[in-house]
């Protein structure tokens, strides 16, 4: 799968899940902070511009101990961005999104009413196919030898190589958790996405886990979308509503029936481009003897993609009609032909 923001910043709702993914990439610091008092930023601390710029997940967690001025406990924003692509230049939009951050807090008066600026954790979870290579550090202010310092901007946090066991920093993580459940759905190819989704709800079915089942299901459906098989997902309260129905055994069943449908018509998607390919190697022969290899080579271009197995058949009359390569050639593209 690739990602979609939209799932995400509902997934990323959850505490646990937050609060896993805190702990993986800052240990020392998670275990001086209360989770439990962790939520979403509220917009009005923040101005109109970093709004605007930030766009993925803002969140608050209150430290363990120690005070404010004003008598309120200590805090940490953890700011999140969600990739699917290499960004090489991730480093600098981290310090452009926290720099905003700040100032947002500071020009709405937040940051001065609660006696500091917090500090501020930012994590990229990256949950593309290829790992992520992009530098974290950028360009820091410059030292006394006028030598600019290096200065991390993220941590980050690789479902791709997690789930693979052991990521670059040799962080692994733990089996029955939120963050492996989701690092396995995105290790997963389409068709086995319902399955898992399936045992994701068993295994997170507490009432505490409603953002992280609507998140994975957002998720699932997306990419069953961009595969052409959102039609054998049902709909959040129905999947639930069956999961719930003598133990699963009706889910179970329309899954298994609906991955049976799948794999029917990938077989059937497969005989169909053999045989489509075979027919344009046909046809780039005859019309390499009637025309030569260059028009051949342009024909099978033209056909390379080509499905329909009826556009094949016409394409073999006009390669016996045209009088000139060229004519076939006009033909083929869609161009009216004087051949």
């Amino acid at each position: 799968m690739q990602a979609s923001d939209a799932p995400y910043k509902v997934l990323f709702q959850d505490r646990r899940l937050f609060e896993e993914t805190v702990r993986l990439v800052a240990p020392r610091l998670a275990g001086g902070l209360d989770f439990g008092a962790a939520a979403s930023l509220d917009k009005e601390h923040l101005t109109a511009l970093s709004r605007t710029r930030v766009q993925d997940k803002l969140r608050r967690v209150e430290r363990k101990s120690g005070k404010l001025a004003n008598g309120r406990r200590r805090y940490v924003l953890a700011l999140l961005e969600f990739q699917s692509g290499h960004d090489a230049d991730m480093a600098w939009r981290m310090r452009d999104y926290l720099h905003l951050v700040e100032s947002g807090l500071r020009q709405s008066g937040t940051a001065r009413a609660e006696g500091e600026v917090p500090g501020m954790l930012s994590i990229v979870v990256h949950n593309g196919e290829r790992p992520w290579r992009a530098s974290a550090e950028c360009a820091g202010p410059l030292t006394g030898d006028e030598a600019p310092a290096q200065v991390r901007m993220y941590a980050t946090v690789d479902l791709q190589a997690l789930a693979r066991g052991v990521d670059g920093a040799g962080r692994r993580l733990v089996p029955s958790g939120c963050l492996a459940t989701l690092a396995e759905l995105e290790s997963s190819p389409a068709e086995a996405l319902p399955r898992l989704l399936l045992e994701a709800f068993r295994r997170h079915g507490g009432a505490g886990s409603s953002e992280f089942r609507r998140g994975l299901h957002l998720r699932v459906e997306s990419a069953l979308e961009r595969d052409g098989f959102a039609a054998g997902l049902p709909p959040l309260a129905d999947f639930e509503r069956m999961l719930a129905e003598r133990g699963g055994e009706r889910m179970t069943a329309m899954l298994d029936a609906t991955l049976a449908r799948w794999k029917e018509a990938e077989v059937a998607q497969g005989v169909e481009r053999g045989l489509a390919q075979g027919r344009v190697a046909l046809l780039g022969r005859m019309a390499e003897r009637r025309f030569g290899v260059g028009v051949a080579g342009r024909v099978t271009t033209l056909l390379a993609d080509e499905t329909d197995l009826s556009r094949l058949d016409a394409a073999g009359e006009w390669l016996l009609e045209c009088d000139t390569g060229e004519a076939l050639l006009a033909r083929l593209a869609g161009r009216p032909s004087r051949g």
